[in-house]
C-alpha cells in the first residue's frame, strides 16, 4: 500500500516526533510511505531510508496565500506519488488534503494531535468542520475524537507509543538525585502555561528554598518567561538549557517533573518522564491526555489547570517523600507496557488497512 502523510512541518515539538515514528514504523509493515511538509523547514526528526521525505521549497509567509496555494501542491503530490491513503497530521493539513483530494480516488484519514476544543484561530475552526468530510479519523483521546461529530463513528483512539529506540536508563536513586525540578515543553504560553509554572515554583521555593528549576525547550516565549523569572525575583533559582535532543538523560535525576499546560494531545512530556523514572504532577488538561496516562496518586498527581497553589502542594507532597516519589517512579515504568510501539502501530496499521477496504 502506498501512504501519504501530509504535514505543515516537521518540527522539534511531539506532534512532529509521532509522526516520524508513524511514518517509520507503517514503512517496517511494509507499506511504501512518503511525507509532504508543506511548510518546509530543517527536518527536526529522524526518519528511516525506507521513508521518502518530500519538502515544499517555495513556501509563503502569508497565511491567507498559504491556505490558498497548498491544497494545489498537494494535489500535484498526489498524482506523482498515487498514495492508497492520504493521511493529514493536525487540522490544518486535514483541511488542505479533503480539498486537494477532491475527485481523485484516495482514501483520507485525519489525525487531531492537539485539542480542537482550544482552537480560537477562526481558519483553524474552519479547517476542523471540513476535516469531518475525511474517511475516518485517528484521535489520542475520546474527548477529542467526539468534537468531530459524524466523523468519530468513523474513528479509533489511539494514544502515543513510547519510543523504543530509547533504551530506559536505570533509575537513580532518588535520595541521590539533585534538588531539581523539571520542565520540558517548547515555550509557548498559550498552552504549555510557564507563566503558571513560575509561579508554583515561587511557592514551592516557600517551602524548598534549595531547589532549581530546570526548564527544557525553546520558542518564541522564551524571552518573556525569562523575564518574568527576573520580575518574580526568582532568577537565580531558575536555568534555561534550551532544545536538547536527549531529554530523558538530562531529566533522568530530576527529583519531580511538573507540566502546567491548559491542553495537549497525549502528553510526550509525561511519556518520558516515566521512561526516566522521574515522578510527575500535572495539570488535568484538555481533552483528557494527562488522565489518560495518570491515575492520580498512583503513578503521579492530577491538578486543575492554573492553579499554581495546589501544583505548589502536590509538588511538596512528592518533595517531602521518598516513599511517594518512589512509587509514582515504579507505577510510571509500569504505565509504559500500555505504550509498546508493537501495540499501538499494528492498531495503526489494521486502522489504516480497514480504512483502504471501505467504501
Amino acid at each position: 500500500m502506498r501512504i501519504l502523510f501530509v504535514v505543515r512541518s516537521i518540527g522539534y515539538g511531539g506532534a512532529s516526533k509521532q509522526l516520524a515514528l508513524t511514518a517509520n514504523a507503517m514503512s517496517d509493515y511494509g507499506h511504501e510511505v512518503a511525507i509532504y511538509s508543506y511548510n518546509y523547514n530543517d527536518i527536526q526528526q529522524s526518519l528511516k531510508s525506507t521513508v521518502k521525505y518530500i519538502p515544499e521549497n517555495n513556501v509563503t509567509n502569508n497565511s491567507i496565500q498559504e491556505y490558498l496555494m497548498t491544497p494545489g501542491r498537494i494535489r500535484r503530490q498526489l498524482k506523482i506519488f498515487k498514495p492508497d491513503v492520504l493521511i493529514s497530521w493536525r487540522a490544518n493539513a486535514g483541511c488542505m488534503c479533503i480539498l486537494a483530494s477532491l475527485g481523485i480516488p484516495v482514501k483520507t484519514i485525519f489525525s487531531e494531535r492537539t485539542d480542537p476544543y482550544m482552537e480560537t484561530n477562526s481558519m483553524l475552526k474552519i479547517a476542523t468542520k471540513v476535516c469531518r468530510l475525511s474517511n475516518g479519523g485517528v484521535f489520542q483521546t475520546t474527548k477529542a475524537r467526539d468534537y468531530y461529530g459524524k466523523l468519530a463513528s468513523r474513528s479509533t483512539v489511539i494514544p502515543n507509543p513510547i519510543d523504543k529506540r530509547i533504551v530506559l536508563p536505570k533509575i537513580v536513586e532518588y535520595s541521590n538525585r539533585p534538588k531539581k525540578i523539571a520542565f520540558v515543553g517548547r515555550f509557548f504560553m498559550k498552552q504549555k502555561r510557564q507563566d503558571v509554572m513560575l509561579d508554583a515554583f515561587k511557592e514551592i521555593l516557600n517551602h524548598f528554598p534549595d531547589y532549581r528549576l530546570s526548564f527544557y525547550g525553546d520558542g518564541g516565549d522564551l524571552d518573556t518567561v525569562k523575564n518574568m523569572a527576573i520580575e518574580k525575583g526568582i532568577e537565580n533559582s531558575v536555568i534555561f538549557h534550551g532544545a536538547v535532543t536527549n531529554v530523558i538523560d538530562h531529566i533522568k535525576d530530576a527529583r519531580l517533573l511538573i507540566m502546567t499546560s491548559d491542553y495537549e494531545g497525549i502528553p510526550n512530556t509525561i511519556i518520558e518522564a516515566f521512561m526516566a523514572g522521574v515522578p510527575v504532577v500535572s495539570t488535568d488538561c484538555s481533552p483528557g491526555g494527562a488522565r489518560t496516562l495518570i491515575d492520580d496518586g498512583v503513578n503521579g498527581y492530577l491538578v486543575n489547570i492554573r492553579d499554581c497553589v495546589s501544583i505548589a502542594e502536590q509538588a511538596g507532597k512528592v518533595l517531602n517523600s521518598a516513599e511517594v516519589a518512589n512509587r509514582f517512579i515504579e507505577n510510571g515504568r509500569k504505565k509504559l507496557d500500555e505504550l509498546q510501539p508493537e501495540k499501538i502501530f499494528d492498531e495503526w496499521n489494521n486502522y489504516i488497512c480497514r480504512i483502504a477496504a471501505s467504501n
